[in-house]
């Protein structure tokens, strides 16, 4: 409770009385249609709030996520340039492979392809697939990225999908892929 002065006839000296209102709102009258308005405007976010948690799609994202696998050849690629710097060779190029298992189709990607004088190697990049997956058709975009070596003959990375089109479209899948660079190897995936 605030006590206020407030004028008896509404001019002239004020008396002294307790009026009820929230010490930020003011006193009776303008405070009171601010308190109001607060109260709506409280109410309408919390009628958001669970609006928006109601359209969650909550059963779908509890599912764990199934497995699959195959095996891929790389068909071509084309080096667009090739840069040598503080001892590593940078290479710019497009790479396509054939798959087969879950994932049947073409996978296409532009990548960065980093040589170290040891022989070790790393790639990133991005491509787009067209083929089906688990028998629906398709396309997705994924990021793919990794490391090796020329060396020992092998290569480890990783596949993510970005977005997916036609049959595919909300596909959500990463895969591991292990293999010998520029030749072919395995892959595994998770995908909801």
């Amino acid at each position: 409770m605030v006590l206020v002065k407030r004028p008896a006839s509404g001019r002239g000296r004020a008396t002294p009385q307790a009026i009820c209102c929230h010490p930020t709102f003011g006193v009776e009258g303008r405070g009171e249609s601010r308190m109001r308005m607060a109260w709506s405007v409280s109410a309408a976010c919390v009628i958001a709030i669970f609006a928006a948690l109601a359209a969650v799609p909550w059963c779908a994202s509890a599912a764990p996520p199934q497995t699959g696998s195959g095996s891929y050849v790389v068909t071509g690629g084309t080096v667009w340039s090739v840069r040598v710097a503080g001892g590593n060779t940078f290479v710019t190029e497009t790479e396509s492979a054939a798959s087969t298992g879950i994932a049947t189709g073409t996978f296409t990607h532009d990548i960065v392809l980093t040589l170290r004088a040891d022989g070790s190697l790393t790639f990133r990049g991005n491509g787009m697939f067209t083929g089906t997956f688990n028998g629906v058709s398709g396309g997705f975009t994924y990021s793919l990225e990794g490391q090796g070596s020329v060396v020992s003959a092998n290569l480890r990375g990783t596949i993510t999908v970005l977005d997916g089109s036609g049959g595919l479209a909300g596909l959500r899948a990463a895969a591991t892929i292990d293999g010998i660079p520029a030749t072919g190897g395995t892959y595994t995936v998770q995908y909801h």
